[in-house]
């Protein structure tokens, strides 16, 4: 009989076994937690150690004005990067395309070296810096070809527009705000090593092609935009101003037509331009309006019917003792009827009429006009201005306010408010952008005019209107603004500027003037505003001649004639009978002639497309003012001429018959 094993034996494989069964339970629980619990934690820990996925810029959306001639286009331009660890000599490497890209090889060397996978060296370069890399025939040195933000019409509307960077991202103006319609959507591409580091990138790098941006149709008119930024430019300079505002608007559908800022600076070079000179200072900055918010005091006391144009108010002679405060007059006066209140622009007189109305009727009429609040234009950056509640204004607080100080607004609201009045009563809201198409054509987004609501009725306007007309007569204060063959109406103002701690005002001053026309059917608003001028500061020296020269200008680009003038068009030509057409000699289409292109010299772009002059400007080292869409026409100077110095070639363009 076989002798069972002995006790020692049977505890050593019992032993064994449970401890083989341990061990296997505990891989068996390893594995479960690699392979399930954390495998996707671990994949893509994976892909990160051994890939690196290259953003691929897309290509942005064109901008167009109103009438879609191109104000913001991308062209294609070649960038160039590495893949170190293909590159068997980063020292030469470094040496030889170092000077290539203006970049001194050391730096560039410790770049090489502690970039990774991929290493950009340089993105938007020349056709010449990549002939002149090409020769090389580095290993590992490549080029891709990705998209750079032109503005063909320079530093025009550019505040609107605003700009983008030089990764295509928007970063002010439409460009910023309709970022997820413009930019598009970003294509990439995959470089991969293996465990040791070594590339393991075939020959054909994978990626996916970036898709196109939405294109956007502004409300802005370039030619009206030209006109303004021209007029104000030369307002600012006349009287060494600081810097200005204008803004061209609509008043029957809230469009803006222009808006400008001076001073200004190239979108092309927008890195150049200090941050306060980029920001839309017509939206982002608000002061204190002064004179030409009577105005609103004035629309809401005839609709209170607590005044009449003809009703008389005692002026104390230019003082007047208020609250402990004394409130003067630029003049002195006595006895003036509501309407010669507006006129001569009285402060003594704009503070009784609010007396009568009271603080809380003119508190509601304020913030019906849209102060106070944003006017949600559709622009970043937009601030909504100062309006205190009526229960903090004092006696002296609510005269002031009547005719614009104590309270703070952007020249966008106050061009709004008039709007209102030019429009029957009806407040309409701003906007900027008319549509959003799809690459393919087909509309995406549309904006259509919305009124926000009726402030005042239309006969109250109608009297506004009336009384307002007469600030252009002999002896109102906008004489200076008075146009040739249209009526208009509008007001002057002269306001301090606040102290920046709150208290006080400084002798610093900004003058301004408001207006429509014409006024039986007013087709624009028009805002100017002049910041710190020198000298004399009252608004209907420095800016009523500025909206005058606008407007007598902006109206017959709008088919909008002077009375008295019969205008007949002829077809197909672009004269006006009755009125020569301002053609510069120098825009004269030149004779054809053979000129080699040459670096700083003038070729000849006749019948070249805008993308063609584009891509020539940028090889050639030109400064180009493009002017219209299709094909070139004309050219200043004409072929074989250098530019020199600061001076800027123009080039014109007509769409093809």
């Amino acid at each position: 009989m076989k002798q069972p094993p002995p006790t020692w034996l049977r505890i050593r494989i019992v032993l064994l076994l449970s401890i083989f069964s341990c061990l296997f339970l505990v891989v068996f629980g390893r594995a479960y937690q690699l392979q399930v619990l954390q495998s996707e934690w671990l994949a893509a820990k994976a892909a990160r150690q051994s890939e690196r996925i290259v953003q691929l810029i897309p290509k942005r959306g064109i901008l167009y004005d109103r009438k879609k001639e191109e104000i913001a286009i991308s062209v294609e331009v070649d960038s160039v990067f590495a893949q170190p660890g293909k590159v068997q000599d980063l020292r030469g490497v470094a040496q030889k395309i170092g000077p290539i890209l203006g970049k001194k090889p050391a730096a560039l060397l410790g770049h090489l070296k502690g970039g990774g996978l991929f290493v950009w060296l340089q993105r938007g370069i020349t056709p010449e810096q990549r002939a002149a890399i090409e020769k090389y025939d580095f290993k590992g040195v490549d080029f891709l070809k990705e998209t750079k933000r032109f503005y063909p019409q320079g530093e025009l509307g550019v505040h609107v527009m605003g700009f983008a960077g030089l990764d295509a991202k928007g970063l002010e103006g439409v460009e910023l705000g309709y970022e997820e319609f413009i930019r598009g959507e970003p294509g990439y591409m995959i470089i991969s090593r293996d465990a040791l580091g070594r590339s393991i990138t075939p020959q054909s790098v994978p990626y996916r092609q970036s898709l196109d941006g939405c294109e956007v149709i502004l409300t802005i008119d370039k030619n009206i935009q030209y006109l303004v930024e021209k007029e104000l430019k030369r307002a600012v300079q006349a009287c060494s101003a600081k810097g200005g505002m204008a803004v061209v608007m609509n008043p029957k559908t809230g469009e803006i037509l222009a808006l400008a800022l001076q001073p200004t600076f190239d979108p092309n070079h927008a890195s150049q331009a200090p941050p306060e000179i980029r920001k839309n200072r017509a939206i982002a900055d608000t002061f204190e309006p002064g004179s030409i918010f009577k105005v609103f005091s004035l629309a809401a006391a005839l609709e209170e019917q607590v005044a009449t144009p003809k009703e008389m108010f005692f002026c104390e002679n230019g003082s007047y003792l208020v609250g402990g405060k004394t409130i003067h007059d630029a003049h002195k006066h006595g006895w003036l009827s509501l309407s010669d209140i507006i006129k001569v622009s009285s402060n003594i007189g704009a503070s009784k009429v609010a007396r009568k109305l009271g603080k809380n009727k003119l508190h509601r009429y304020l913030k019906n006009f849209g102060f106070g609040a944003k006017t949600g234009v559709d622009l970043p950056g937009e601030v909504p201005g100062f309006l205190a509640a009526p229960r903090t204004w004092s006696e002296v607080g609510l005269a002031n306010i009547s005719f614009g100080q104590g309270v703070s607004a952007t020249a966008l609201q106050l061009t709004a408010a008039l709007a209102a009045l030019a429009n029957g009563g009806v407040l309409m809201k701003p906007y900027v952008v008319k549509a959003v198409l799809e690459p393919n054509g087909s509309v995406l987004k549309e904006t259509r005019p919305r009124s926000v609501r009726r402030v005042v009725s239309p006969e109250t306007a109608s009297r506004v209107v009336q009384i307002l007309k007469t600030v252009m007569d002999e002896g109102g204060t906008g004489r200076a603004a008075r146009l040739s063959g249209y009526e208009s109406a509008g007001k002057t103002g002269t306001a301090q500027k606040a102290l920046a701690n709150g208290r006080g005002y400084s002798d610093k001053r900004v003058g301004s003037f408001f207006g429509f026309a014409p006024t039986d059917n007013p087709q624009v608003v028009i805002t100017v505003m002049i910041d710190e001028p020198q000298g004399n500061s009252y608004g209907g020296v420095v800016a009523a001649p500025a909206f005058k020269a606008i407007t007598e200008q902006v109206l017959p680009s709008m088919g909008v004639y002077p009375k008295g003038v019969t205008y007949l068009a002829k077809a197909g030509s672009g004269r006006v009978a009755g009125r020569e057409e301002n053609i510069s000699p120098a825009l004269a289409q030149p004779a054809s002639v053979e000129v080699s292109e040459e670096p700083g010299v003038m070729p000849d772009f006749s019948g070249k497309s805008l993308r063609q002059v584009v891509l020539t400007a940028q090889r050639l080292g030109l400064d180009l003012k493009l002017v219209g869409t299709g094909k070139a026409v004309s050219q200043n100077p004409p072929p074989g001429q250098v530019l020199q110095g600061q001076a800027r070639g123009v080039v014109k363009f007509s769409p093809e018959s």
